[in-house]
């Protein structure tokens, strides 16, 4: 990437609270304007939350024109302006879904809103799966372990993020910032002298009960433990060894462990001289229904083409090259930005945001493949 990115992602069963999570990148902001002496000695400001809608996007549904979707819909305008923490924006979603269930069946239909704090803005998209298109939802069962806590880890680690967030809703730290640790992926950071303390623990305690942690990723009945746990294992030694513990969680039947598992895989394999990932469950994951699923599978890719280039070219346009295509074309940057970084290496070129020539050139190339087999 040619700059950090920054995202929330916002995801809603229209019913459901919202969930918060740092996402894949968005755009680089300004650097902000020297302060006046008397600003700089003045309380720290919290971030605001007021956003501005750039509006809906449907992904997944072949069988029903995306015009007769977007109509049912109905969201606001672009350009309305929300406070997403107040829940402004909530209401039309929860008054949308049940508009277009009842006129459509489908077996998955999930609201997703991604939004960009450099620039304050937000975007929707709806999810869905066609009927008969279950295949794209063949997620492990839900496990039924009550794991023990090993060494308190990972209540630890809840009093580390309740530490950081009381920080960053007071502007202490920067907002959903990405800072230094000891770990191979970092989430807030500990740059701040409240936070320095807390680190430590972490680094001597996760590498002697990386077992026990494994089992409470795949054993245990509570979501939240077991993605606690996969924020807790980049502080192992080995990248090979984090990437053999976390691939099952690919298929979690919980989209935040989903989501969380892909985004390491990414992270592990990014700078690396090797492929150290495997390719089909990354190219399986491109297909799986929600945007968290798709982008982070989509930048696992990215990451592992950036590696060997096109000698996987064939396989990957065979297995998603449709995938990929289509979120090409999408106006969401999470999924249109690595779909693009993904095509541009195995084209050799980079044909912008044409999703239709992105097609032409799929189809060409994956003609001319097997025509030499």
């Amino acid at each position: 990437m040619k700059y950090l990115v920054l995202a929330l992602v916002l995801l809603t069963a229209c019913s459901a609270p919202v969930r918060q999570t740092v996402g894949a990148p968005s755009a680089q902001t300004a650097a902000a304007p020297e302060a006046a002496p008397s600003a700089q000695s003045a309380a720290p400001v919290p971030p605001t939350s007021t956003y501005v809608f750039e509006g809906v996007e449907v992904f997944g549904s072949h069988k029903v024109p995306k015009e007769k979707l977007l109509e049912l819909i109905g969201l606001p305008a672009p350009g309305t302006r929300f406070d997403l923490e107040k829940g402004e924006f909530t209401p039309y979603l929860i008054e949308s879904k049940p508009r277009l269930l009842a006129a459509y069946n489908f077996p998955f239909c999930r609201y997703s809103l991604v939004a960009y704090p450099p620039t304050h803005t937000f975007r929707v998209t709806v999810d869905l799966v066609d009927p008969g298109d279950e295949w794209r939802m063949r997620f492990s069962p839900e496990p039924q372990g009550d794991i023990p806590d090993p060494e308190g880890l990972l209540a630890a680690w809840g009093d580390y993020q309740k530490t950081y967030w009381k920080l960053s809703s007071e502007g202490a730290v920067p907002e959903y910032s990405k800072g230094s640790c000891r770990a191979i992926n970092c989430y807030g950071g500990f740059d701040h002298s409240e936070l320095v303390p807390l680190e430590q623990r972490f680094i001597d305690g996760v590498p002697r009960n990386a077992e026990a942690l494994t089992r409470v990723l795949r054993e245990d009945r509570d979501s939240s433990k077991r993605m606690t746990a996969l924020m807790l294992l980049p502080y192992l030694h080995s990248r090979e060894q984090l990437v053999r513990i976390i691939l099952p969680s690919v298929r979690d039947s919980f989209e935040g462990v989903r989501n969380e598992a892909l985004r390491l895989l990414g992270t592990a394999q990014a700078g690396q001289k090797r492929v150290i990932i495997p390719l089909e469950p990354v190219l399986e994951a491109l297909w799986y229904p929600l945007v968290t699923d798709r982008n982070k599978a989509a930048w696992a890719l990215v990451r592992i083409v950036e590696t060997e280039g096109a000698a996987h070219r064939q396989q990957i346009l065979d297995k998603a090259g449709a995938m990929l295509v289509e979120m090409a074309g999408m106006q969401q940057k999470t999924d249109a930005e690595p779909a693009r970084k993904v095509l541009t290496i195995l084209a050799g070129k980079d044909l912008g945001e044409d999703a239709a020539a992105w097609r032409q050139w799929v189809e060409q190339t994956r003609g001319a493949e097997k025509a030499r087999r």
